[in-house]
């Protein structure tokens, strides 16, 4: 069975390291050490053993200059778009972003084109957040054809917590009720604009009316997709609330720190 090869939780390998990546594809392999057994694995990247390449990015237009060199891989793409200038110093601004959502769809179809709104965040006691320029996406995914959105909030590792405090940034941990309540706006906003909203690794918001679990590498929608089996098998591992099906990630947080510097993120380099 073909493997799905996912590009990258670990870092933002289509804007920071695509030259990297199209070697691996020239040379056919890539070695990719895990990051908790520090086992090395030989991962075969020829077109004929791969069955969908799943790219994950903030920005794709590297990507997007040099396309050609994926003509002969499948892919689906996972575009997290939010906008927070505050906690994402060295993000392309919101419009450039949508345009190359644009692109992406005008190119490979909206079926291969998956909207990440992630993660929410608050601050000062609660009483901001990243939310608001929810609607205007929402809207402009909407018109491109997009039908889901995957959301979380953010994960407040030990890392993390530190990289906020020592900026001495005032963030706000809400309660599940809190959760709740900003989740139900995210669901009527993407009512208005027939985009369905999708949980990633929080199953507490599933109880909401029109949020379902998300699979952000579905093996079953990469099936239908390509005409070709691939495993469907839960990936564990990941987190155990993760709806992804299987796939072989193939980043590093070693060898491709990603270069955005999103203060949230626990993949920042910066401790």
């Amino acid at each position: 069975m073909k493997k799905v090869i996912s590009v990258s939780r670990r870092s933002d390998i289509p804007a920071c390291y695509l030259p990297w990546l199209i070697d691996c594809l020239e040379k056919g392999y890539v070695l990719v050490k895990n990051p908790y057994s520090a086992i090395i694995r030989h991962v075969d990247m020829r077109p004929d053993v791969v069955h969908t390449l799943v790219l994950w990015s903030k920005n794709y237009a590297p990507f997007l200059e040099q396309k050609e060199a994926f003509k002969d891989f499948h892919l689906f793409f996972n575009f997290t778009i939010n906008d927070c200038p505050l906690l994402e110093p060295h993000i392309l601004p919101l419009g450039e972003r949508l345009a190359q959502a644009k692109e992406l769809a005008k190119l490979y179809g909206v079926e291969r084109l998956q909207w990440r709104f992630d993660p929410i965040i608050l601050w000062n006691d609660g009483r901001e957040n990243n939310i608001k320029s929810f609607k205007k996406i929402a809207k402009y995914m909407s018109q491109l054809g997009i039908t889901r959105c995957i959301f979380s909030f953010v994960h407040y590792y030990a890392k993390v917590k530190n990289r906020f405090q020592r900026i001495d940034f005032n963030f706000y941990i809400p309660k599940k009720q809190e959760k709740l309540k900003l989740a139900e706006k995210l669901v009527d906003i993407g009512y208005k604009f027939n985009i369905r909203m999708m949980a990633c690794c929080d199953d507490d918001l599933i109880q909401i009316s029109g949020v379902e679990k998300a699979h952000c590498v579905n093996g079953t929608v990469l099936q239908r997709l390509k005409g070709e089996t691939c495993s469907t098998a839960k990936d564990y591992g990941q987190r155990k609330n993760c709806g992804c099906t299987e796939s072989i990630d193939i980043g590093s947080y070693e060898l491709h720190p990603c270069h955005h510097g999103c203060i949230y993120c626990y993949a920042n380099p910066a401790l």
